[in-house]
């Protein structure tokens, strides 16, 4: 008499369970040996206009320490919009976020030759929602419509879409970045994709944007 087939003593649970871990393992080689992550990256900043505009937009990033120091992605956004208004593409500058990175973004620009009456500051806001609430309330009434927006790629869909929402025309000018080349980098950024994609989709099905 044969013996019944024998089941495989992991189950459908267990199987599952590999499975995960082989996507876990495959993600990570992926992630940090191949530039995945940076052709993501590349993909999100979309195509530049830089041309003329109202107002030159550099939106917050990292704000900066207790010393007033801006972090480097704050600090990189920064530099960028003072090289766009230096070239003359827009009559203002614009700074946006939390209070110490508006005054350390100020004090930098104001180094660097910007006059004081070419700058302003759309104070108080905290997430990406909150900024283009101040923005728009900022610029609109002021008829500066057309805006150069300063942004990482890895944040330039998100932010965009909010603006546009609030009547503002968008003018990428992504920073220029071809990602880093370290496997340790590479997987920061890819964490740091995950992590925008699902904000960009959460604020999608919340109506957001």
């Amino acid at each position: 008499m044969s013996e019944p087939p024998r089941r495989s003593p992991l189950g459908a649970a267990g199987w599952a369970i590999r499975l995960l871990g082989c996507a876990g393992v495959a993600l990570f080689v992926v992630g940090a040996f191949t530039p995945l992550s940076n052709a993501i990256n590349r993909y999100m900043a979309g195509t530049a206009r830089v041309e003329p505009a109202d107002a030159i937009v550099v939106v917050a990033r990292g704000g900066a320490d207790t010393d007033g120091v801006l972090t480097n992605r704050s600090l990189r956004r920064t530099l960028v919009g003072i090289e766009l208004h230096r070239h003359g593409l827009a009559p203002v500058l614009v700074f946006s976020g939390a209070d110490d990175e508006i005054e350390a973004r100020t004090r930098l620009a104001r180094g660097l030759g910007v006059p004081a009456d070419r700058l302003l500051a759309a104070r108080g806001a905290r997430t990406t929602l909150e900024e283009a609430d101040a923005l728009a309330q900022l610029l609109t009434p002021k008829g500066m419509r057309r805006v150069l927006l300063v942004a990482d790629p890895i944040d330039m869909p998100r932010t965009r879409l909010v603006l546009e929402r609030r009547g503002l025309t968008i003018l990428p000018a992504p920073t220029a970045s071809s990602g880093p080349d370290q496997p340790e980098a590479r997987l920061g950024l890819l964490r740091d994709l995950c992590s925008e994609l699902a904000a960009w989709g959460y604020n999608r099905l919340a109506g957001r944007i």
